[in-house]
């Protein structure tokens, strides 16, 4: 068997903040030192003993049926046997040497325990018509130059117990502290996985698995279920501090799943998961992606920068990106789509404790919003965090910086409140829902949608524009949503004179109106109030934020004169402000009710009233 230290040169170290050791990287990636000149050359020293060892050594059958035959710079692994177990003194692979693992079918597994005190090199070719996994505790790098085609690959720091190859579930932990990195190339055939696992896993380079799963999971502790030879979920059980799951590469699963995770869900150390590089998972075969980037619930981050791409370009539906953990943060540029040129369009999940939507964040949602549905929630935790709160309350959607979009549906989801405290502009097909205190039932439900002075909600007109929802158990309301005053008589429903045409059902302001021709209406009666003590509005009208204005009414002898005549019980009057006009009555008269038995709530007026009855103010 030859050896090989002539590519020595091409490789050096940096120092990991996460695992706390040395690692071996290509001379192009950058690091900074740590400690004395004294460790840093004593590294050095092993890692050239490391580079030096040609070839896997040491192999050994410890389970199942095979051979190892090595010839020059070639080693073959030859299975018989379903699964085949081998431990090594060392798995390295030079640049020139070549690994292949000839297996009696996709279905077969081989399970590589490398016992060096050393990470394992992978700087070569290495192939498999299987699967093939690697366990090393002292870390795995797969090099600029590395070339492994595999049906399956599992590259882990954590060891498992062989046993559960026979099940569908299959539990990896351990204490080792090395990392799992990859700057070389990874190619999975299709309906493959590639699954790397450990404290640290980081790809620079390529992952590629057509129809199947690419996953990247940070842990002391990691469970994979399997459906026959396709790997379909992941979930990190247990945690270390700083786990760190990061993409500054490309990872490509068309028709499949990509899963970036780090830190146990409800796990309390601090976790990161960032992606800097490009993500795909694009529709094929009618197959749409699913992308999801999930961090610890308690105290994890995912950074969500560079390209995340579930779209459907050459037919079919638009796929689904959740970004999920205690605190999500969007870097300015990132890109997030999951527009379908031909089906329907998919949607992005944020999902974390709570939320305040910065610049960054709600350039990165309108931007997103032109491919794909947005869906802002905090309700991914049931025991949310105040400790963790970017706005301030556990749970509370904050919308600090405006959104702008002209087509797809944004929704809000909060555990609690949703502070509207700069506009929503929403134009051409745009669509908006607001969900909201769904940590508790409607019934009793005290939470609300608090639209700040000076902000608005703008929307098209429309039947199907806008919708609310309180409480776990609450029914959606749909709203239509005005933008015009209508004509003198009007009873559309669809403008604001309109209404008078169905009192009871649910309406918002989508704009501001300006209702100055009215002082020409009705032989200068002016506008028709809203209801009358026998036909009341019942209904909600909503005026999300925008105003009203030179509103004319003059009914000397007409009782209950406003812009709402009369409202029940049952109605309700919120977030909308007259300015100027006048309103003029003969008994009960308010600028915007003559009559409220309802509720009128974040509203003001600035309107001279005038009553020419004997009256009582309401």
């Amino acid at each position: 068997m030859k050896r090989h230290a002539s590519m020595n040169r091409a490789y050096r170290l940096v120092w990991s903040e996460v695992s706390q050791t040395w690692v071996a990287v290509a001379e192009s990636v950058r690091g900074r030192g740590k400690g004395s000149s004294r460790k840093l050359i004593a590294a050095a020293l092993l890692l050239s003993t490391s580079i030096a060892l040609a070839g896997p050594t040491g192999g050994q059958v410890v389970a199942g049926t095979g051979g190892i035959n090595q010839l020059g710079n070639t080693t073959n692994i030859q299975q018989s046997s379903q699964n085949l177990s081998l431990n090594w003194q060392s798995f390295n692979v030079s640049p020139q040497e070549t690994v292949n693992f000839l297996q009696p079918s996709a279905s077969a597994i081989a399970v590589n325990r490398i016992f060096d005190t050393q990470g394992s090199q992978i700087l070569g070719h290495l192939n498999a018509n299987g699967q093939v996994w690697l366990i090393n505790p002292n870390g795995i790098l797969f090099g600029q130059g590395a070339q492994v085609n595999v049906g399956g690959l599992v590259a882990s720091t954590l060891d498992f117990n062989d046993s559960s190859l026979n099940g569908n579930t299959r539990s990896f932990s351990g204490k080792g502290t090395g990392s799992v990195i990859n700057q070389g190339n990874i190619a999975a055939g299709d309906g493959g996985y590639v699954a790397l696992l450990g404290n640290s896993v980081s790809n620079q380079g390529s992952i590629s698995a057509q129809l199947g799963t690419v996953t990247l999971g940070a842990g002391s502790a990691v469970t994979l279920s399997f459906k026959g030879n396709s790997l379909v979920q992941m979930q990190v059980d247990q945690s270390t501090l700083n786990n760190l799951s990061e993409n500054g590469g490309l990872i490509r699963a068309d028709g499949g799943t990509v899963l970036m995770s780090a830190g146990a869900r409800n796990e309390l150390l601090a976790s990161v998961v960032n992606n800097t590089g490009v993500v795909e998972a694009r529709t094929v075969e009618n197959h749409e992606g699913v992308i999801t980037l999930l961090g610890g619930m308690t105290a994890g981050t995912v950074k969500v920068g560079g390209t995340v791409d579930a779209s459907a370009p050459s037919g079919g539906n638009g796929g689904f990106v959740e970004t999920s953990a205690a605190h999500v943060k969007v870097a300015d540029g990132a890109k997030v789509t999951t527009l379908a040129t031909s089906g329907k369009t998919g949607t992005w999940l944020i999902d974390p404790v709570d939320i305040a939507i910065d610049s960054s964040l709600a350039s990165a949602i309108g931007t997103a919003l032109g491919g794909s549905d947005v869906s802002i929630s905090t309700a991914g935790s049931n025991t949310p965090s105040t400790a963790s709160g970017e706005s301030g309350t556990a749970g509370d959607i904050s919308v600090n910086s405006s959104i702008s979009w002209s087509a797809n549906k944004l929704t809000l989801s909060a555990w609690n409140n949703i502070n509207i405290n700069a506009n929503l502009n929403g134009s051409g097909a745009a669509k908006l829902a607001l969900i909201y205190g769904v940590s508790a039932p409607a019934s009793g439900n005290t939470s609300n949608i608090a639209i700040a002075n000076g902000a608005a909600v703008n929307l098209p007109a429309g039947t199907s524009n806008f919708t609310t929802l309180q409480g776990s158990d609450g029914i959606i309301n749909n709203y239509t949503v005005i933008t015009s005053l209508g004509a003198e008589g009007s009873t559309t429903a669809a403008d604001l004179q309109g209404m008078n045409g169905s009192r009871g059902i649910n309406y918002a302001l989508g704009g501001d109106i300006n209702a100055s021709s009215t002082s020409a209406w009705n032989a200068g009666a002016g506008f028709t109030p809203i209801g009358t003590a026998a036909t009341p509005f019942t209904g909600t009208f909503d005026g999300l934020g925008h105003t009203i204005s030179n509103l004319t009414i003059i009914s000397l002898w007409t009782d209950y004169t406003g812009l709402f005549g009369y409202a029940s019980a049952t109605s309700q009057i919120r977030n909308v402000g007259l300015l100027g006009g006048s309103v003029t009555g003969f008994n009960f008269v308010g600028g915007l009710a003559g009559e409220n038995d309802g509720t009128i709530s974040n509203s003001y007026g600035d309107v001279p009233t005038a009553v020419a009855g004997l009256s009582r103010w309401s």
